[in-house]
């Protein structure tokens, strides 16, 4: 009620006062306004017309109000557009920017009271980034012409959009690391409206820009008129009004003294309690304070056995739900919400979700029980953990509890299917040492006698037809046996200085014109060096190369990209190569460099095992990302080479 009568008295006491009648005409200022700076301004569509809503506007109308005068809106999305019209004089007043805009424009800035909070915005996946030393390696985007603080230092890799709406969306979908948001309310607005996800407000606030009202210099009229109705705005509390209305916030406008009263008040009330709760608790402090030190060594030392467990420990109900977990737990899991909320099906991947409720019903009827599932780790990678639970025995319980201990088996998995990798490699090792000679030789005699053949004079068409395809046949065993071979017994390699844009074009002079063609280049100015076997790494694109040859058609275009990755140390040599083919399953993608898989008709799966062999003899990374039906890129990283050691 207290809010509400200054605005009735406002409304009634400006109707007199305000101009009347076709004599007085009303002036007409034309106000400049973003239109996607919710809750500033933004678009809206009202009784089926479209136009500018948000605090601004709001704020223009009720100082125009006051002015006696109309404000018509301009809905202009770039900041640096609405500076250009204001220049040209295609708008008199430009609503909510900066005191830097103001003297880069020399014109009036009239402060309203507010500022713009600059924020960072991150991926949920990018949990270390808290402030801006963390930008470093990070694919960062702001907004163009914004009202940054001059303490925020942006590098030039930096992505400017017109939008944050955009940006947000960006940072949501991974395409972007960190948002560097110049206004914090836009961008809890936008993110609430939109419900975007995987989004989070990270670190401190980066710094504040004051907003105002900027008015043409050579106007001051019109700024004294805007000043005194602000003025006005303030007194009659119907600022503070709007602030609540679109921001959600109380702002300090109350009457402090009418509050100062009622917290006397309390105050006196409070010392009164307090005083008679001191008084009674001196009398028992000494008794109090025996029996609390014995609790408290007690449970010191239940507590330290607890937390000092290499193990996660779970306390848990029959419904799973976990009432108390060490910090061993914590650090390694995912925690949504806090222990006491916590289901045990909320800390295992999806798939697991049905056993969990099977483990827990056989804990709770036979006593105990042991089983192996994959929990979400901290970094939201999935965990394989061995859970083994036990009833806990108690005179006292008054609900029927579990004890879960959980030990991360990750590593303990990963050795063993190293270790299988190994008797498989070892079985390829003694095949191939077996069976490539014996293999061989009758191929050779094979592909001698079909080209002996090919030579004879009037040779019916299906004769020489089948001869070609014993010959290629025949070639492509021997590729088989000797690719084993090189899997087992790998040979050694010349490591050398070699510089990458000569190593693509040499190993694409091996293709054939047609296929040549194919391919095309996206190389750096700047030449890139890597250390490694040259003859080595031609086949290693060469398998690549063919590999995409295979999924795409005649009339589609493979890329080979090259560019330098990372800083100092870490600073690498990155190389792609992409298609628009068939594209890989995405539960393939961890499968294919593994022997002897092949998703493809008449393929033994050993092209990229061995050449994953070889990236990694060279210290290198390779992996890949697909989608089906959009094609696939193949990553290939190598340690990068300085130009003086070339």
């Amino acid at each position: 009620m207290r809010r509400i009568l200054p605005l009735l008295l406002l409304c009634f006491g400006l109707f007199p006062i305000l101009p009347q009648g076709p004599a007085f005409a009303r002036p007409v200022y034309h106000v400049g306004t973003r239109a996607l700076s919710p809750p500033f301004s933004f678009l809206a569509v009202k009784d089926g017309v479209q136009g500018v809503r948000g605090y601004s506007v709001d704020e223009m109308a009720m100082l125009g109000k006051i002015m006696g005068a109309d404000m018509e809106f301009r809905a202009i999305h770039d900041l640096d557009k609405r500076r250009e019209l204001f220049l040209n004089g295609s708008v008199d007043i430009l609503a909510h920017d900066s005191k830097e805009a103001a003297d880069e424009l020399d014109a009036i800035w009239i402060p309203v009271g507010i500022s713009l909070r600059h924020h960072l915005y991150v991926n949920k996946d990018c949990r270390s980034v808290t402030c801006l030393r963390d930008l470093n390696n990070r694919k960062v985007v702001a907004i163009t012409s914004a009202p940054y603080n001059a303490d925020i230092k942006l590098g030039d890799e930096t992505v400017w959009m017109s939008s944050p709406l955009e940006a947000l969306n960006m940072v949501s979908q991974g395409v972007m690391d960190v948002f560097v948001a110049p206004s914090e309310r836009v961008a809890d607005d936008l993110i609430e409206r939109y419900q975007i996800p995987d989004i989070m407000k990270k670190g401190v606030v980066l710094g504040e820009s004051p907003l105002g009202i900027i008015v043409p210099r050579n106007r001051p009229e019109l700024a004294t008129d805007i000043r005194r109705a602000f003025h006005r705005l303030q007194e009659t509390g119907l600022d503070a009004q709007l602030r609540d209305k679109w921001f959600g916030k109380p702002t300090i406008t109350d009457d402090i003294r009418y509050y100062a009263k009622y917290a006397a008040i309390a105050s006196g009330a409070a010392g009164i309690i307090f005083i008679a709760i001191v008084a009674w608790n001196v009398s028992l402090k000494r008794r109090v304070d025996r029996v609390t030190q014995d609790l408290r060594r007690t449970e010191q030392r239940y507590r330290d056995l607890i937390e000092s467990s290499p193990d996660m420990i779970f306390l848990v109900n029959e419904e799973g739900l976990v009432l108390h977990a060490n910090e061993r737990a914590h650090d390694s899991l995912r925690f949504p919400s806090p222990v006491g909320e916590v289901s045990l099906r909320q800390l295992v991947t999806r798939e697991y979700v049905d056993e969990i409720d099977a483990f827990l019903k056989k804990v709770f009827n036979d006593g105990c029980d042991k089983f192996e599932f994959d929990m979400t780790g901290g970094g939201g990678q999935p965990m394989e953990v061995e859970v083994a639970g036990r009833i806990i025995q108690g005179p006292v319980q008054t609900q029927l509890l579990a004890c879960l201990f959980a030990r991360n088996v990750t590593e303990r998995n990963r050795m063993e299917e190293e270790l299988i990798q190994s008797e498989r490699l070892g079985i390829i090792g003694k095949m191939a040492a077996s069976l490539a000679h014996e293999i061989n030789n009758p191929l050779g005699v094979i592909q001698a006698n079909a080209e002996d053949l090919m030579f004879e004079e009037d040779l019916a068409p299906e004769v020489k037809s089948g001869l070609l395809a014993v010959q290629r046949n025949a070639i492509r065993a021997g590729e088989i046996t000797k690719g084993l071979l090189e899997a087992a017994t790998p040979k050694p390699m010349s490591m050398d200085v070699i510089e990458v844009g000569d190593l693509v074009r040499d190993a694409l002079s091996l293709l054939g014109s047609r296929k040549r063609k194919r391919v095309e280049l996206e190389l750096p100015g700047e030449p890139l060096f890597i250390r490694g076997d040259e003859r080595a790494l031609q086949q290693v694109l060469m398998n690549l190369v063919f590999n995409s040859l295979a999924v795409t058609g005649e009339g589609e275009r493979i890329l080979i990209r090259a560019r330098k990755a990372g800083q100092g140390e870490g600073e690498t040599v990155r190389l792609e190569v992409s298609d628009n083919g068939t594209g890989i399953e995405r539960h393939n993608l961890t499968q294919i460099f593994e022997p002897f898989f092949s998703s493809r008709k008449g393929g033994f799966g050993l092209g990229l095992f061995i050449t994953r062999r070889m990236v990694e003899r060279h210290d290198g990374l390779i992996f890949a990302e697909s989608e089906p039906g959009m094609g696939t890129c193949m990553y290939l990283e190598f340690p990068s080479v300085r130009h003086e050691e070339a």
